[in-house]
């Protein structure tokens, strides 16, 4: 019988483990900061006045200078959501962030 160092092989499963974890949050890091990236750009064209109508229950409705600087605030937490993720991504931050652009998303789509 083969004796194994239990340390080596615990060692070797963790740092398997670690590997993966790795892998897999870069994978999610680089998958969430293109779909923001998306909608940051969205909202900055809405911003500039390039996207001019949005639809609302079912109908194509002008987008006023006050959803004009609701998606703006949506742009910026957007971009600061980005920047965290690219620095750390932490789960309870990170979903409160993202609550928080949900709701300014929400409330840029009310017609004012």
């Amino acid at each position: 019988m083969v004796k194994v160092s239990i340390n080596r092989y615990v060692s070797r499963r963790f740092e398997k483990v670690r590997d993966e974890a790795e892998r897999g949050i870069g994978k999610l890091r680089m998958r969430m900061m293109g779909d923001l990236e998306e909608i940051f750009r969205v909202a900055g064209k809405i911003v500039k006045g390039e996207i001019r109508h949005q639809r609302i229950d079912g109908k194509m409705v002008r987008i006023t200078p006050l959803q004009r600087q609701k998606w703006l605030e949506v742009a910026t937490c957007v971009a600061e959501t980005i920047r965290d993720i690219a620095e750390n991504i932490d789960e309870k931050e990170l979903k409160a962030r993202l609550r928080q652009i949900e709701e300014l998303i929400e409330s840029a789509k009310v017609s004012s």
